[in-house]
Parts: C-alpha cells; structure tokens; sequence
C-alpha cells in the first residue's frame, strides 16, 4: 500500500491516532518538567521522502532531528525535526525559561530535545497501538545535529529506501508565553501501513 493513495478516511484515521498521542504527550511533558505544556492538535500531511528536506527550507537548513525505528508488529521509523533555532526554543521551552537563553548545543540540550522527542513518539505509538490492537515500541533514540539533506540521507539509508513516502505531522508545543513548532514523521514499511489500516478498519 502506498501513502500517496490514501483516502481522506484513511488519512483521516491516522490524523486521530495522532491527536490522541499528541494529548498524551502533552500530559507526560507537564509532568516531566513541572508546568504546563499544551500541544495543539497536529496537522497531518503526506510528502514524499525527497521532499522533507523542503518543509524546513532546503536541505541545506540546519535542523536538530530525532531517529527511532519501530520494533514489535509494525516496521518502519519515526522521525523527530526541528530547525535549529525551534531546537533550542524547545529546550527552553521545556525549562520554563525565555526562549533565545539557550545559544546553543551542548550535552543537556541534547538529552532534553531527545526526551522530548522520546516521549512524544512513545505516546503516539501507544495511541496507536491501542486503537489498532498491536504491540509497537520504540528503539534507542539517537540524535543528530546535522543539514536536513543529510539527515535524510542517513536515515533512507539505514531504512533502505522501503518507505518512499512518509506522514508529516506538525507538533505545536506551546504555554502562556511562547510557541514552537516541531515536525514528527512516521515513515512506514508498505505492508505495515496495510496492517494497520487494517486494524484501524479504513482498508
């Protein structure tokens, strides 16, 4: 099955898998650091692979990104994104602090934009995995500061090219002071999407 087909039920389907697991992440970043982070409900797209390097202004556009791949019923990888000026806001976004405080990229910046990254890509799989009935987790995450080109690069790479399009879900995180747009992208093995449309019953 290819994601460029989809109908607007299908589509549709996994736009609520993504709500749901944005709520709940929401709830898991409040708890993580202690005061209120909203996530506005995620728009939801389908792009082909060379051409998520555009959505963040070419692929030479320096973006912190977030890699796991997907084990248990499902194959395929999620894809954290955020150019680098977000990654930082993100970071003190996080920290309940004025964004532009963080300048740049040391270890815990790393680590906090990985864990968020982390959990927000839990709760989606989770989401999904209730509505669908599948055991999905995800693997180690790694992070990557890098030109969205090659981050792309690296990851068809690592998957070998079995995703030829992915779903784009825009994530807002925002509370009474700021906002920050981040990009998570579910890049499916062909027949695990049929396995869980299947599931989600919009064969």
């Amino acid at each position: 099955m290819i994601l460029g087909n989809l109908s607007e039920i299908q589509l549709d389907a996994l736009r609520e898998t993504g709500s749901i697991g944005a709520g709940h992440a929401a709830t898991a970043l409040s708890q993580l650091v202690g005061h209120g982070i909203e996530i506005e409900v995620p728009t939801l797209d389908v792009v082909e692979i060379g051409q998520v390097p555009l959505v963040f202004g070419g692929p030479e556009t320096l973006v912190g990104a977030v890699y796991l791949r997907l084990l248990g019923d499902l194959g395929g990888s999620m894809l954290f994104v955020a150019p680098r000026s977000s990654s930082l806001a993100l970071v003190d976004l996080m920290r309940n602090r004025p964004v532009g405080t963080a300048k740049s990229f040391g270890a815990d910046e790393e680590a906090l934009v990985t864990h968020v990254a982390q959990i927000l890509v839990s709760a989606y799989l989770a989401a999904v995995g209730r509505l669908a009935d599948l055991n999905i987790l995800p693997s180690k995450p790694s992070f990557a500061l890098d030109m969205a080109g090659a981050i792309l690069e690296a990851v068809t790479t690592e998957i070998g090219m079995l995703a030829e399009t992915a779903v784009l879900q825009r994530t807002r995180f925002f509370d009474d002071e700021t906002s920050v747009d981040a990009y998570l992208f579910f890049l499916p093995d062909p027949d695990s999407l049929e396995v869980l449309l299947g599931r989600l019953g919009v064969v």
